[in-house]
């Protein structure tokens, strides 16, 4: 769950980023989710439980000096993860300094998957230090788990980058799109294959061609170029045809052994990122043991002596121990309140079996039209009798 709070409510900057933020964590959040001003972030921890949420990245803007933070917090028990924006761009940042930006909408076939984490420059987990194995932990579990030999490549569209800089410690987070295209066809043919997909574009120029083999197998007839010369080598990768599930490793000689063998024909492809946004410069600042609250594991500024973490400790035991009194009393209070509801409900329906019992027995007895109009009287004043307690009763539990 992506939520801002607070300040960033009333900024349209950081709102966007929100938006942008959640369009990049799809499928597995709500992107039209809609904080309110009374909203409190113990309102969004208590409905996690019951949504199943597992984590929530909170964007705040502080007041008095007016920077962004970003916090993860692990639900139910924490930990939280504080970091400070240092930089960010939107989405509509990246389109406009791109020459040829890639247009999706939030319902595009690209979000109907998670995004490929990548992580880079950080340090190996045998020598890392604890607070950035738990950063790395954080990031890896907010993704699905990527099987290599069960995943199918052709799930993958987007990529989520998390680059450290050793030098400064700052983590840059950005997020592309991916792009893949035929290279061991010609230019013509390609655009060919496109119009198939795409309605909107043209049919190449085929005026000048006076033989259909010109075009097809001379890759270089009619400006039909290749791609090899625009793209580099290592981003060509073989895979299926009509399968991306896996990327071939055993060559097929030929189209017959292709079809004996169940497979289809390797093609060769390009793979373009094309980068979407949002994009952010992420500064470490704190790592507190709660869910926003509680003793603080990690912090970049300050740093404590053995005596003050013992004392803090202490703090926070004389604190857990209060906490868990004020449940105990909770509880044993609303065991009680429970107690008299359910003795006033035995005695209400008491009340009403024995106010049955005297209608019966009143009717059974009656012969004249006037016994009959007191009947019905006496039976008037039982229920007004018994409304007026039923009201009092109500007052009482309200009180």
């Amino acid at each position: 769950m992506v939520i801002h709070l607070g300040t960033a409510l009333e900024n349209n900057t950081i709102t966007q980023l929100v938006r942008d933020t959640r369009n990049m964590m799809q499928p597995h959040t709500a992107i039209r989710l809609r904080e309110r001003k009374s909203n409190k972030l113990k309102d969004f921890v208590v409905m996690a439980g019951p949504l199943g949420i597992t984590y929530l990245m909170i964007f705040s803007q502080n007041e008095k000096t007016g920077s962004t933070h970003l916090r993860l917090s692990s639900m139910p028990r924490g930990p939280t993860i504080s970091f400070k924006i240092l930089e960010y761009s939107l989405c509509k940042d990246i389109s406009r300094i791109q020459r040829n930006p890639k247009s999706i909408s939030a319902s595009s076939h690209e979000f109907v998957n998670p995004p490929l984490l990548v992580i880079n420059g950080f340090t190996n987990p045998k020598d890392a230090s604890p607070e950035e194995k738990l950063v790395v932990t954080m990031f890896q579990n907010m993704f699905p788990p990527i099987s290599p030999l069960n995943t199918k490549v052709g799930t993958i569209r987007r990529v989520l980058l998390l680059n450290k800089d050793k030098e400064t410690g700052l983590i840059e987070l950005r997020h592309y799109v991916i792009d893949t295209k035929l290279v061991d066809v010609s230019r013509n043919v390609k655009k060919l294959i496109n119009v198939k997909s795409h309605l909107n574009k043209k049919l190449p120029n085929l005026s000048k061609a006076k033989d259909v083999a010109d075009i097809i197998l001379d890759p270089y007839a009619q400006a039909g170029f290749t791609s090899d010369s625009e793209v580099e080598d290592d981003s060509i990768v073989e895979v299926n045809e009509n399968d991306n599930s896996t990327i071939l490793t055993k060559p097929i000689d030929n189209e017959d052994d292709a079809a004996e063998a169940g497979q289809s024909l390797k093609r060769k492809k390009a793979v373009k990122l094309t980068e979407i946004g949002p994009r952010m410069k992420l500064q470490l600042i704190k790592i507190e043991d709660g869910v926003c609250d509680g003793k603080i594991l990690y912090h970049a500024q300050f740093k404590k002596t053995k005596a003050e973490m013992h004392k803090l400790e202490e703090q926070h035991a004389l604190k857990r121990k209060a906490k868990d009194l004020r449940k105990k009393e909770q509880a044993a209070n609303v065991a009680k309140k429970t107690e008299k509801k359910a003795l006033k409900k035995q005695r209400r329906e008491a009340r009403k079996k024995a106010g049955e019992e005297n209608v019966s027995d009143t009717s059974d007895d009656s012969d004249s039209d006037e016994d009959v109009e007191m009947e019905d009287y006496s039976a008037d004043e039982d229920i007004h009798d018994m409304s007026a307690n039923e009201d009092d009763e109500k007052l009482f539990d309200e009180e």
